[in-house]
């Protein structure tokens, strides 16, 4: 099963106020899937040109971003401190982390933070959530193994031909440099 965005509607009102709603959209659309182990559902979002899946497990809330204050003596791809909904959290432009280019300022639209379960803090900065997929509905490209980015565990293509990296935010949070923030 996929749902993308263009299955779920947004209202015309400020861009908080649709994100808000896309969120509570896509949580419903979350329950009413069936529960089964074999049809597990990833967010899909986009960094810069890049996509990526994520697990919902590992998910917390999709929000516009928001101001960030910078905090001195930290690494480039650490953006700073964000209030989300009274939660400090710390903002990741992933992409820098990851060796690549950083993520241009229109580009990062929208954070999502990490789920409680994972007992950080912290977000990731992304372009874009759009939607669920399912890996029974993408053909497998083959696993990862980069020491510099062992979170990016498998690619994945769509029909459509587009590439998708599966991110593992355990491993992300888990890794030495996530947490290693200062210069």
């Amino acid at each position: 099963m996929q749902i993308d965005d263009e299955s779920l509607e947004l209202d015309q009102g400020p861009k908080s106020g649709r994100l808000r709603d896309f969120s509570t959209q896509l949580a419903q659309r979350l329950r009413s899937l069936p529960s089964k182990a074999a049809e597990p559902a990833r967010l899909a979002v986009r960094l810069a040109e890049t996509g990526y899946l994520l697990d919902m497990s590992t998910t917390g809330e999709i929000v516009a971003v928001p101001e960030i204050a910078p905090v001195p003596w930290t690494k480039p791809w650490f953006r700073g401190l964000a209030n989300v909904r009274g939660r400090l959290v710390g903002v990741v432009d992933l992409m820098l982390m990851s060796g690549r280019p950083p993520m241009a300022p229109e580009e990062s639209l929208q954070l999502v933070v990490l789920g409680d379960v994972l007992k950080v803090n912290a977000a990731i900065l992304v372009t874009r959530a759009f939607g669920l997929r399912n890996l029974k509905d993408l053909q497998p490209l083959g696993q990862l193994s980069d020491p510099l980015r062992p979170w990016e565990r498998e690619r994945f293509r769509e029909t459509d031909g587009t590439t998708l990296i599966e991110l593992d935010l355990r491993r992300l949070v888990a890794a030495e440099q996530f947490s290693a923030i200062g210069t």
